[in-house]
């Protein structure tokens, strides 16, 4: 029981820490000075943490505000998940999905999915594989007559609708979903006692500028606690939770691929610390429990405890504890499959350079998965 008990809470925390970055600072040109300079929310600041008066933010640059059409396709059965019943039931996948929210709010009215992790967990060979769907992915939305960006499916019907339209748009068959915000993150990080990351001095200046620039009204130190800047040098440098949230999420001081590297290394640095024993399992449960407001899932806690007994029979802890790689990573779409587009109302997307293309990413994506392609009926 107890064995089954620490199984839950790593699971909760697997669901928790995959969901971890809702939105990202808006790149600035190269022409500037980006170790003096972050933009912040659509604002420039110093590293100071200082509101730079008068700059404006290059127009390409500002975030688009969604005004695509919204109208009804009446035809569509909207009680379906759209389910791939031909793909194998020796994994199970779960839809991650984050949200830049600072509070309890989870209403997916004002919510865009802007982060969304498929994590497939393989009950015959212990794996766990994670692949990214980028937020700006212009798709089918099931339901609605024109397509949109694929974050949008989140605000307009939640779980369901997010996990239908990858379903939909890749040959999937997702029935479980999570949505994280970023305080749970934090909470658990700190639980952890922080972590030890090797940063660059720009890192470290960019996550001094970022909760400068916000006072932690979503931090979950105390009102007394003074946080000491990270030194602006190269090297190993000891981060809390919400230091280390703002790592994951820095795009401003090179790209977007950068930055999902750095979630990647967060992910396997809490994930690894939390298998190795880096924290005693009850007080992680305990604390999970605490965090669950944070989160929103469509899993029963029985669900939880059976898909944790499947990874431990998997044999995933042992192979952890001997060494063994515990993430393996992917990204929709592929490279040279995409480009940048502009929409009638003037949107920008990432869309599919061909069908032919979207056709190899759903077969690359199964194969990652599944070792290869079932196409759907």
């Amino acid at each position: 029981m107890k064995l089954m008990k620490r199984l839950t809470a790593l699971l909760l925390a697997l669901v928790m820490l995959l969901g971890m970055t809702a939105a990202a600072e808006d790149e600035l040109p190269d022409s500037l000075d980006m170790e003096d300079i972050v933009v912040v929310d659509g604002v420039a600041i110093n590293e100071a943490g200082e509101e730079i008066e008068g700059f404006v933010i290059p127009e390409e640059l500002q975030e688009v505000v969604e005004i695509l059409d919204a109208e009804i396709d009446d035809t569509v059965d909207v009680g379906s998940l759209e389910l791939n019943e031909n793909l194998p039931d020796n994994v199970i996948n779960i839809l991650l999905i984050g949200i830049d929210s600072r509070s309890e709010e989870l209403d997916e009215s004002n919510q865009h999915g802007d982060v969304q992790i498929i994590v497939s967990i393989n009950k015959e060979e212990g794996t766990i594989k994670l692949t990214s769907v980028l937020r700006d992915l212009y798709v089918t939305i099931p339901g609605y007559k024109s397509k949109n960006r694929i974050n949008v499916a989140y605000q307009r019907g939640g779980g369901e609708l997010a996990m239908r339209t990858i379903n939909h748009n890749f040959q999937m068959n997702i029935e479980h979903y999570v949505v994280i915000n970023f305080f749970g993150l934090a909470s658990i990080i700190d639980s952890l006692g922080g972590m030890d990351i090797e940063l660059t001095k720009q890192e470290a200046g960019a996550i001094n500028a970022y909760i400068k620039k916000h006072p932690p009204k979503y931090d979950n130190q105390g009102d007394d606690y003074e946080r000491v800047p990270l030194e602006k040098v190269n090297g190993v440098q000891h981060l809390d939770g919400i230091q280390a949230v703002m790592y994951a999420r820095l795009r401003s001081i090179d790209n977007d691929f950068a930055r999902s590297a750095r979630q990647r290394n967060l992910l396997e640095l809490l994930l690894k610390k939390v298998t190795e024993g880096g924290m005693d399992f009850d007080k992680l449960f305990s604390l999970l429990e605490t965090c669950l407001p944070y989160a929103k899932t469509n899993m029963s806690l029985s669900d939880m405890g059976s898909i944790a007994m499947t990874v431990l029979q998997s044999g995933l802890l042992d192979r952890v504890a001997e060494g063994g790689s515990l993430l393996e990573q992917n990204r929709i779409p592929m490279d040279d499959t995409w480009k940048y587009d502009t929409t009638d109302s003037g949107a920008s997307v990432v869309v599919f350079r061909t069908s032919k293309r979207l056709k190899e990413n759903i077969e690359a994506l199964h194969e990652f998965i599944y070792g290869e392609y079932y196409p759907a009926d």
